[in-house]
């Protein structure tokens, strides 16, 4: 029957759903609600470590990361690490080495980072 149902029909069924679950605290379908946090909110020590970055003290942003594996949730952790990973790489090579990093090591922390999961 869903199939046969046009896109808005079946978010209003979702949202309904979701909804039952959230007044009833019943959770029979395996639904589960995550609220996200809110749109440029930052995760924790993420002012600090953009201001190293803008700094462009590479080298020691990355060692603060390192320090704050046992210091933050293993979830805040590894989406702090992907989105710093993500700015190091806006950077050219020459700007990075200059911090005191590069590429490649860039590469090495995310395949380490991958093979935490």
């Amino acid at each position: 029957m869903e199939q046969n149902e046009d896109f808005l029909t079946r978010q209003i069924r979702a949202i309904g759903s979701g909804l039952g679950v959230m007044i009833s605290g019943k959770n029979s379908s395996g639904t589960e609600i995550v609220f996200p946090k809110k749109q440029g909110e930052k995760l924790s020590y993420q002012v600090d470590l953009e201001m190293l970055i803008g700094q462009h003290q590479f080298a020691e942003a990355a060692d603060k990361l390192s320090r704050l594996v046992y210091a933050v949730p293993d979830a805040e952790y590894f989406s702090l690490s992907v989105w710093f990973y993500q700015r190091l790489n806006q950077f050219s090579e020459a700007t990075l080495m200059a911090g005191g990093f590069s590429k490649g090591q860039i590469m090495n922390r995310l395949e380490a980072l991958k093979g935490q999961l």
